[in-house]
């Protein structure tokens, strides 16, 4: 979660002591630590294999709303972790989660006579975001042919981290402390709160919708560890007393009172005040997809609803999903909801072009100087400058050139090529910057420039132009722009002379807002 939405390439992370860590060093901290697990686990099972980190082939999964920046900081961190050689090796690859667990769907042999060429709305509930992607998959010969992302990747912070911290409050209000004395707790106690998070977990993905709605006791049981640090540091004892001082403080809740069981040290709650806990990332979750049904043709073209996902698990999420949706669908769940992106995974791994076609999630464009026109360009910008034939010409610099917009179809295989000339014979090199933005916009009706708010470098790369009596309308370059992973890749070639080439690396610490 640390992740979504972030802008920057060395973000901050903080412990439940309060202390400051590079995100990238505790991230590059855990790759090596199961690295290690890994080549333990593979010398146990045979130790005549040797292992050599060229020749393996790595698959993070991340969620299909990331964006660029923060596959650059796993990137970064695998790379600080000495898995990979260098930070832009082959050798890993990115698999979106959504795609991976739909993957996992159509592998299975009733899947593939079934709901061959039919559209499948994942809805991929982690614990950070929940993302939703509609997908097809074209099946012949009894193998994938095609499988192809239909929309814009969507979704947001709603995942099952949100309803643990509504527990986790609920905890803290039941034990009567303050933020400041919780956050101690948590930093004397870390293996206790694990336990109590773990009990929960079991909780929240097992309990049934029927329970909620009846009201029915759910026992949460605190483990010996946590009373035991609680008496040392708070002096706290009587739990019962605890439960009656909790009942009070919230005898208007409109909730049901909670009990403590003195003698099997357990908390007991009722469903009414699970189903609490669901609230309000369930309220966003319903706004979202409310909205996507006014704004959007996505849910008229849904056939299959297909639920992966650690919360997936969970039969009260899936069913406030199906009432917010309705009975239009066919809804599938993954057997193994949380173990069907890892298996998924495995299967893009092998072969990464499987995925056809996805929708871009940003309209991408560059860098460019082009010639005024008062139909679209701001006046203001307007500038002069005169061209070999020493013509002059009125043109506006610093325009945001598009050459692939928000929610476009990318056919993965065809990379896309553009084809830019020099405004005026002054300067000695390309200076090609790779812009992104949010929006999606008509380019005839208004231009959009790089210094506007919204709009982010990507990155930048050089190359000369040679001395040339070519006219400036034969000096051409040539930009590709390949789309074939979840990672885009950019190529220059200046056409004269084609050995002067270049291979652009996105240079994220170029990225502004």
């Amino acid at each position: 979660m640390k992740l979504y939405q972030n802008n920057s390439l060395n973000p901050k992370i903080r412990s439940y002591s309060g202390e400051e860590w590079e995100f990238i060093k505790v991230l590059s901290g855990l790759f090596r630590f199961i690295y290690k697990e890994f080549v333990k686990s593979v010398k146990n099972s045979n130790s005549r294999i040797r292992i050599d980190k060229n020749k393996i082939h790595w698959v993070l999964t991340v969620p299909a709303i990331w964006e660029d920046q923060a596959k650059e900081i796993m990137r970064r961190a695998f790379h600080q972790a000495e898995i990979i050689s260098s930070k832009d090796s082959a050798n890993l690859l990115f698999c979106y989660e959504p795609e991976a667990a739909a993957l996992d769907f159509f592998h299975d042999q009733k899947i593939k006579l079934n709901f061959n060429d039919k559209k499948l709305l994942v809805v991929d509930a982690g614990g950070g975001t929940i993302d939703i992607t509609l997908m097809k998959s074209t099946i012949e010969n009894n193998k994938i042919k095609e499988f192809e992302v239909l929309m814009v990747p969507k979704g947001g912070d709603f995942g099952s981290i949100y309803i643990d911290q509504q527990f986790m409050k609920f905890f803290q209000s039941f034990l009567n402390l303050n933020d400041n004395q919780f956050n101690h707790f948590k930093n004397e106690c870390p293996k206790g709160i694990l336990k109590i998070l773990n009990i929960w977990e079991g909780i929240k993905i097992g309990i049934q919708e029927k329970e909620m709605t009846e009201n029915n006791d759910q026992i949460i049981e605190i483990p010996s560890i946590v009373l035991k640090d609680l008496e040392k540091i708070f002096g706290i004892e009587d739990f019962g007393h605890l439960a009656d001082q909790f009942n009070q403080r919230n005898r208007n809740s409109g909730l049901s009172e909670i009990e403590w069981d003195d003698d099997e040290d357990q908390l007991v709650i009722k469903g009414d005040r699970i189903k609490s806990f669901f609230e309000e990332p369930i309220d966003k979750l319903k706004k979202y997809l409310n909205n996507l049904k006014q704004k959007s043709e996505i849910l008229k073209q849904t056939e299959i609803v297909f639920f992966t996902g650690g919360l997936s698990n969970c039969d009260y999420f899936r069913k406030s999903v199906q009432k917010i949706l309705g009975n239009n669908y066919q809804y599938n769940t993954a057997p193994y909801p949380d173990k069907s992106i890892l298996l998924g995974a495995v299967y893009f791994g092998f072969d990464p072009n499987i995925v056809s076609m996805r929708r871009s999630q940003f309209t991408y464009g560059i860098l460019a100087s082009i010639r005024y026109n008062p139909r679209i360009h701001d006046p203001n910008r307007k500038e002069t400058t005169k061209i070999s034939n020493r013509q002059e010409i009125e043109i506006i610099k610093n325009v945001f050139h598009p050459f692939i917009f928000k929610g476009d179809k990318i056919k993965l295989s065809e990379p896309k090529i553009e084809i830019y000339t020099p405004v005026d014979d002054k300067h000695k090199e390309w200076d090609v910057k790779i812009l992104r933005t949010d929006k999606k916009w008509d380019p005839n009706y208004k231009a959009i420039y790089s210094d506007s708010q919204d709009v982010k470098i990507m990155g930048s790369a050089k190359i000369p132009i040679p001395k040339s009596n070519l006219s400036l309308d034969k000096q051409k370059m040539e930009v590709s722009f390949h789309f074939a992973t979840t990672e885009f890749k950019i190529f220059m070639k200046y056409l004269p002379d084609p050995k002067i080439q270049k291979n652009l690396t996105l240079n994220y610490d170029q990225t502004q807002n």
